[in-house]
């Protein structure tokens, strides 16, 4: 997953109201191991891709269409 992805999906996070540590909680990975991901040190599983976009109620193509 590309840093511009993870880019989208802090701008998402963000717009939604919810916190690093919300998503983390909700995605079962410690507050470090999420920013770590949302910053782009480490990748995104699909798995967690796919649960994310559920989280921010938002398409998966919004995501990935938004960072070209």
């Amino acid at each position: 997953m590309t840093v511009s992805i993870a880019r989208n999906i802090r701008a998402e996070r963000v717009r939604c109201g919810l916190t690093q540590r919300d998503m983390a909680l909700k995605l079962g990975l410690s507050a470090t191991g999420y920013n770590h991901k949302e910053n782009g040190k480490r990748q995104f599983t699909l798995g967690e891709f796919v649960l994310i976009c559920k989280i921010l109620g938002t398409e998966p193509e919004y995501l990935i269409i938004k960072s070209h």
